[in-house]
């Protein structure tokens, strides 16, 4: 049956879950990894039962930051990181609790955390899912724009072979809309979220782990204009700190938000630590309204007048980081990243798409 002929949630409420990120990295052994794993996991269970019960009857999704169970891979080589830090989505008993919280409090929950599944031996990837009241996961969507772990593009012919378009870029249906998810940094390629709005996206769920309220690399602005390009809800958990690791508890510093189709905050918290103050009402009907509106009533309707055909060919010409990078091969080393990006960047000056500096 379709989602349109399903009974559809016109409100519900949203809540960004910002927590601390509890990091793995000087764990020396799995056991001790999924130790601190736990623990979080302790935390979140704690928190959604004294959150859910306090917001009523009224449908509820929760979302947990970037990075939020693991943290990131630093001096780790792949075949470490595999070995200490990831998990299974589904299969791990980690991802299971989690599924047992959304069954237990009849919530949905977005989550975040490094996967390396069985079916890409060797790899690692930056998972994002979604898991609905039942306790299914509906949704997994793995970072394409990363310097941190394989993405799909580096074995996209594969990946497409095994996964298509809908695993690349996937959308769940729900009761509650159309929903879609991309993490940090991955705001700062428009493309994505543009692709899962063609894909049928009404909300974009972002899980991160990033500077906070500083517009640094316009990461706070890339965030408003993802979701009023897109005429989509777009809501941001950033974690409130980074804890137990080489790098600045600050690393993170919170500022989670949730923002409308017109790019306007609804919400906010301002600040680091632990926080549940980014939390509303979200209007479907709203949304759908105005997406469907004839023009001039609600404004400038930005996906009526989207005129791909324009960008197509431009898109097909032209290639810059190159694709199927680790197709033969599983990559070793976050190395190899940057190693593709220089080669990316040469390229591109040869081609005189790019200009060198006359000092360097």
């Amino acid at each position: 049956m379709s989602i349109k002929e399903k009974t559809m949630v016109d409100i519900w409420k949203a809540t960004c879950m910002q927590t601390m990120n509890h990091v793995v990295n000087r764990a020396t052994n799995r056991d001790e990894a999924m130790l601190i794993v736990n623990k979080s996991l302790d935390r979140w269970d704690e928190l959604l039962g004294s959150l859910v019960a306090s917001n009523g009857s009224i449908k509820q999704l929760y979302l947990f930051p970037e990075f939020n169970l693991q943290g990131f891979p630093l001096n780790e080589n792949v075949n470490e990181w595999i070995e200490k830090a990831c998990l299974r989505i589904p299969g791990s008993s980690e991802v299971e609790r989690i599924q047992k919280m959304a069954q237990k409090y009849k919530i949905y929950i977005g989550a975040n955390a490094y996967e390396s599944p069985d079916d890409w031996p060797g790899r690692y990837f930056n998972c994002s899912f979604l898991i609905d009241p039942s306790g299914d996961i509906i949704l997994k969507f793995r970072r394409i724009n990363t310097t941190e772990a394989t993405s799909p593009h580096d074995v996209l012919d594969e990946y497409l072979d095994k996964h298509g378009v809908e695993g690349l870029l996937p959308v769940a249906e729900t009761e509650l809309g159309n929903i879609a998810m991309m993490p940090c940094g991955e705001i700062a390629w428009p493309e994505t979220a543009r692709a899962l709005t063609m894909r049928g996206a009404e909300i974009i769920l972002h899980p991160t782990s990033d500077h906070g309220k500083y517009d640094q690399l316009a990461w706070e602005s890339c965030k408003r204009a993802r979701a009023a390009e897109n005429m989509v809800y777009f809501i941001s958990s950033n974690a409130g700190g980074m804890i137990g690791g080489p790098l600045p508890e600050g690393s993170n510093y919170g500022n989670s938000k949730i923002i409308d189709f017109n790019g306007q905050v609804m919400v906010q918290n301002h600040g680091p630590g632990e926080s549940s103050r980014a939390s509303a009402v979200i209007d479907m009907d709203a949304l759908r309204r105005v997406r469907t509106a004839s023009p001039g009533i609600y404004g400038y309707n930005r996906l009526g007048t989207l005129r791909t055909e324009v960008y197509r060919r431009v898109y097909e010409e032209t290639v810059f980081y190159p694709s199927n990078s680790f197709a033969e091969k599983p990559m070793s080393s976050k190395k190899q990243i940057g190693e593709n990006i220089e080669d990316t960047v040469n390229r591109k000056i040869n081609e005189g798409v790019f200009y060198p500096p006359k000092i360097t």
